[in-house]
């Protein structure tokens, strides 16, 4: 399975340089594409700045916003809780990330969506963060 950060889901709904191959690739799994309920937030936050730096055209992020919520709602992508277990999880995370003998300085949401990856037991992860990246290596994800 498959792990989908919100830097490469982003690229599903917004022109990047590289959202060709995430776009291939999303066409390419037969089942949900697997994330944190974390996304809804950083996608509407992502959308919001693009916006705001004029990367997109006015108006753009809500229209987006929906367009994912309504992939959602269709069952194209399956979002997972934030629970205790996740949080339990993501705890454990830092402590191996950061006492890493290359450490990996992890931020608390990239620790949250690599919990709910570990959990899921996803053997890859979609994401174009470089921390991230890193963090998921260390836990014997592999980075696509």
């Amino acid at each position: 399975m498959t792990y989908w950060d919100t830097s490469c889901v982003l690229k599903l709904y917004v022109e990047e340089s590289d959202s060709a191959r995430w776009q291939d690739r999303a066409l390419e799994e037969d089942s949900p594409l697997l994330s944190s309920a974390l996304i809804t937030a950083e996608l509407a936050y992502a959308l919001e700045r693009k916006e705001a730096r004029g990367e997109i055209r006015p108006g753009a992020a809500r229209i987006l916003n929906a367009r994912f919520q309504r992939d959602v709602a269709r069952g194209r992508l399956r979002l997972i809780p934030v629970g205790s277990d996740v949080i339990d999880e993501s705890t454990r995370i830092a402590t191996l990330c950061y006492r890493a003998k290359e450490s990996v300085a992890l931020r608390t949401l990239d620790g949250l969506h690599l919990s709910t990856a570990q959990l899921l037991r996803c053997g890859e992860i979609a994401s174009a963060d470089q921390r991230m990246r890193a963090g998921a290596s260390l836990l014997g994800i592999r980075p696509l």
